[in-house]
């Protein structure tokens, strides 16, 4: 699995974090815990949490909890979250010595385990640690029925930070997508380049269904509306 985000962390909130979109998602989200029992107070684990962009949207309503493979981005976030436990852990093999009600992996992080055998063993270590009637809910990175190749285009422009952002998604292998990060970032009257490529693991519906099933989770939704990036797949460890 790829971690190595140390350049990206400095500027990641200001390109990626952005609240028009991050607010609904996570309200979404809190509605359909809610939906399938998860409690206000409930304690939550945010799986691949990055610099912590969501978590702000969560420690209203539940302890929150975040873990991530990049030490680089775990900095920043336990720099803004202080008084939250962190966790440095991959997402196939991690093991936080707690449980927890509900789990939660958003953006598509989950495609960075990149095969599916990985998924399935990401998704036993999440049952492993849910308690019983927890929760887990898993966004995908698009899927094999709905990928297309493309070109993403963004721009920041602040008066301390200027950031132009070209990123190519591309089908690198049938299970495999590549993306390329080209960044220009202009700070005071410096810019820089950044480039960079990552592979992402393209599953199919059922690669993730089967993965949360095999794993001893029922599989309780799958939410397509438009207000969760991707929509999301929610499994239940279920009791009696």
């Amino acid at each position: 699995m790829y971690s190595d985000f140390e350049t990206i962390s400095t500027y990641y909130d200001d390109l990626y974090v952005k609240d028009e979109e991050y607010a609904p998602e996570a309200a979404k989200v809190k509605e359909l815990l809610s939906k399938h029992g998860i409690a206000p107070q409930s304690d939550l684990l945010i799986l691949a949490c990055g610099t912590g962009g969501h978590i702000p949207y969560f420690t209203d309503e539940y302890r929150v909890s975040g873990l991530d493979l990049s030490e680089d981005m775990l900095a920043m976030a336990e720099n803004k979250f202080p008084n939250l436990p962190f966790h440095c852990g991959n997402l196939v093999d991690f093991d936080v010595k707690a449980d927890f009600d509900a789990m939660i992996c958003l953006y598509g992080s989950i495609g960075f385990v990149k095969t599916v055998a990985n998924l399935r063993a990401s998704m036993q270590r999440v049952a492993a640690q849910l308690r019983p009637n927890g929760i887990a809910l898993i966004t995908p990175w698009s899927t094999k029925e709905d990928f297309q190749e493309c070109l993403v285009v963004d721009a920041v422009d602040e008066p301390d930070l200027k950031i132009s952002r070209m990123e190519q998604v591309r089908l690198k292998e049938p299970d495999v997508v590549e993306v390329t990060f080209h960044h220009l970032i202009g700070q005071g009257t410096d810019v820089t380049y950044h480039q960079q490529s990552v592979e992402i693991g393209l599953f199919s519906r059922q690669d993730y269904l089967s993965a949360m099933t095999d794993a001893g989770l029922t599989v309780v939704e799958e939410y397509v509306g438009s207000d969760v990036r991707g929509g999301a797949y929610m499994g239940k460890r279920m009791v009696g």
